[in-house]
């Protein structure tokens, strides 16, 4: 199994960067790696979602429980797909009304001996870049929002 954690501050508030993880339908528009999502059954702090995922000539897809805990944790685990084991914990933790220190750990394993040495790489570096995407997602999103303001 290939487990993977990282800490790191970033120059956003804790619930921009909350917002920003929990909007598992968008990760699409700015996660190379990730082709589609579709979202259901959601409730007040836990929904699913169907992800498919691509590497080159490879495509994945899995189903994910996704809960949500009071604006300060994200937790994903695959409840079907190609993985053994594949968790996600993603902890937010204010600072500042502009800065936040965001804690992601991974966990995985591919059920199949062949996809964990054809992706398992693949996914563990695509793992480890995963929080320098959100940062500068949120850089696109949230800075774009201060001081600019557009010609009339």
């Amino acid at each position: 199994m290939v487990k993977y954690s990282v800490t790191k501050r970033l120059n956003h508030s804790n619930t921009q960067m909350f917002d920003l993880i929990s909007d598992v339908g968008k990760y699409p528009d700015f996660l190379p790696w990730c082709i589609s999502t579709n979202i259901y059954n959601q409730s007040n702090d836990i929904f699913y979602s169907d992800m498919e995922i691509g590497f080159k000539l490879i495509k994945e897809s899995f189903t994910s429980k996704v809960t949500v805990i009071e604006s300060k944790k994200v937790y994903s685990e695959a409840i079907s797909g190609p993985f053994k084991k594949m968790n996600n914990i993603w902890e937010i933790d204010y600072v500042s009304n502009k800065e936040c220190e965001i804690n992601l750990s991974i966990e995985f394993e591919f059920k199949s001996f062949l996809l964990q040495n054809i992706i398992g790489k693949l996914f563990e570096n695509t793992s480890k870049n995963m929080i320098i995407a959100f940062e500068e997602r949120a850089d696109i999103l949230y800075n774009n929002k201060r001081g600019f303001s557009s010609p009339h």
